[in-house]
């Protein structure tokens, strides 16, 4: 009888301890259609690390580098300058569609690629870019209704090379093998640029058929970008067949909308492709006596590769920190002590860890009564009173 009375307390007073004020985050709308007209502002705004940012762990790297000084140009449908986390990020870049900067993004493409490689941090958000020390040139290669040519590529491609960017992303492509856009690729390793690419993610419309391949990322000097989903399987259109190099996520991102502070949920090997532009920025700071064929050699060989055989899911710790065996010297700074923020006993992360901490030293110390009780039935000696 005594057993079951304290169990009876120990679970009133579990029971008793205030519940976790912060609930999970809503999930943030999915980034509109093309045919829908221009992107507006999100109402929602998401406070937690989305989870494909903290499966890629860039802070890992924050002593090392956050890619200050790489240039990353973005070719899609522009690049909104006032977004949430990129103010003081965005170059004016070019627009090789109509002419002009490419500092406004009706399509919230450009803008969301350009946030996963270099989004600031933002107070009250979780949402922050692969390395948010490097700059962004924008270069619109798509119109305002979502088409793109082969000449705008090409002539995309080239305009980054010429401005200086190290790493290029292009955010789609066509199922066209074109000989200008393969000798704009030419052009762009000849300047030293990472040229980074999706592969197709549409379908062709048959069923069991695999998506038609894609240019630039079919291109051989092309680093082909496929998706992995959330439990960690690549998604169904990067399998063999499609010409993958390396993997990143292509579900679970986030993103800000290119006016506002609010975000929308975006997916798909585009967004794979900004994760490993990304990593590629943060390489390339960390080294930058390296060539591009030698960022592109660290991303692929540090990748992490599933016992199955395939492309592996890029690691943009292991690449920018692995040793370099031909010079024997380690890339990783020596590690100090960790030193935690100091935080007011009115803040919400406080009282949430201290909630936790209750939680489980009442769990804790349940189960260590419960064996004392247990032992001491079994002893024959009587319970404290």
């Amino acid at each position: 009888m005594r057993l079951k009375v304290v169990l009876a307390a120990a679970s009133v007073a579990a029971l008793a301890l205030p519940a976790a004020e912060a609930a999970a985050d809503p999930a943030p709308p999915a980034l509109p259609a093309p045919a829908s007209g221009c992107v507006g502002a999100s109402a929602v705004t998401v406070r937690d690390l989305p989870w494909a940012t903290a499966r890629m762990a860039p802070y890992l790297l924050s002593r090392l580098t956050d890619g200050q000084g790489v240039t990353v140009a973005v070719l899609d449908s522009g690049v909104s300058a006032g977004a949430a986390g990129l103010a003081g990020a965005v170059d004016g870049g070019v627009d090789v569609v109509s002419g002009g900067p490419a500092t406004t993004d009706c399509l919230g493409r450009g803008t969301a690629f350009a946030a996963i490689i270099a989004g600031r941090p933002v107070p009250g958000s979780g949402v922050v870019g692969m390395a948010p020390g490097a700059g962004i040139l924008p270069v619109r290669i798509i119109d305002p209704q979502g088409r793109v040519t082969a000449a705008a590529l090409a002539t995309g491609i080239r305009e980054a090379a010429r401005r200086g960017a190290r790493v290029i992303l292009v955010g789609t492509g066509l199922a066209e093998d074109n000989p200008d856009l393969r000798a704009a690729v030419a052009d762009a390793v000849a300047h030293d640029a990472l040229v980074v690419a999706p592969v197709n993610d549409r379908t062709r419309g048959e069923a069991g058929r695999p998506p038609a391949a894609w240019f630039p990322a079919a291109d051989p000097q092309v680093l082909a970008v496929g998706g992995v989903a959330v439990d960690g399987k690549p998604t169904e259109v990067t399998g063999p067949a499609a010409g993958v190099d390396v993997l990143a996520p292509a579900q679970g991102a986030v993103v800000p909308g290119p006016s506002g502070i609010g975000h929308y949920g975006v997916g798909g090997t585009g967004v794979a492709a900004a994760f490993v532009a990304g990593a590629a920025a943060l390489v390339r700071a960390a080294h930058p006596e390296l060539s591009e064929a030698a960022v592109r050699t660290r991303l692929l060989d540090t990748a992490e590769r599933p016992g199955t055989g395939g492309p592996g899911t890029v690691d943009p710790y292991a690449a920018a920190t692995t040793v370099d065996v031909a010079s024997g010297q380690r890339t990783v700074p020596d590690r100090p002590p960790v030193s935690l923020p100091e935080a007011s006993a009115g803040d919400p992360a406080v009282t949430r860890a201290w909630l936790l901490c209750g939680t489980l030293g009442g769990a804790t110390l349940l189960a260590l009564v419960v064996l004392w009780l247990v032992r001491t039935r079994r002893s024959g000696a009587p319970p404290l009173a």
